[in-house]
C-alpha cells in the first residue's frame, strides 16, 4: 500500500478504505473495465500501490464524485462525497467533462437585455452602447 498525502491523511485513509483500494470507476471515463462473463460493465482493475509497466506504481487521487465541483472546493468535502479514481481514469473524466462543458451554449446573464449590445464577431460595424 502506498503513503497517503501529507495533508488530508486521515480523509484520504476514509475514502480509500471505502473503496477497498481499489478504482470506483465504472466506465465513465471511457474505457471498457474487465467486464464480466454478462458483458456488465465492472470496476477499474487498478489498485492503490498496483505496478503497471507503462505507468509505474499507480496511486490512488480521491476526487468528487461530481467533476464540476472545483479543487477548492472539494477540499471541504466529507468523505462520502469523494470517490477513489487511478490518475488515468481521474484524467479522462475531466477531458470528457471539460469537453462536454466547451459544447454547451454560453449562459445569459438574464439580468440586463444583451440585444442591443450584441456585435456580430464578422461584422466591421461597432455597436451603440450610447444608444441605452
Amino acid at each position: 500500500m502506498t503513503r497517503p498525502p501529507l495533508v488530508g491523511a486521515d480523509l484520504w485513509n476514509k475514502v480509500m478504505r471505502a473503496a477497498g483500494d481499489r478504482c470506483e470507476c465504472r466506465g465513465v471515463c471511457g474505457k471498457r473495465h474487465d467486464p464480466d462473463r454478462r458483458g456488465r460493465q465492472m470496476r477499474c482493475p487498478h489498485e492503490n500501490g498496483m505496478l503497471v509497466s507503462k505507468i509505474g506504481e499507480i496511486k490512488l487521487i480521491a476526487v468528487p464524485r461530481d467533476p464540476s465541483v472545483d479543487f477548492t472546493a472539494a477540499a471541504s468535502l466529507p468523505a462520502s462525497r469523494l470517490i477513489a479514481l487511478c490518475p488515468s481514469c481521474d484524467g479522462a473524466v475531466r477531458r470528457i467533462f471539460k469537453r462536454a462543458a466547451k459544447r454547451l451554449p454560453p449562459q445569459e446573464d438574464g439580468l440586463f437585455d444583451s440585444a442591443p449590445y450584441y456585435v456580430d464577431p464578422a461584422s466591421t460595424k461597432q455597436a451603440d452602447v450610447g444608444a441605452a
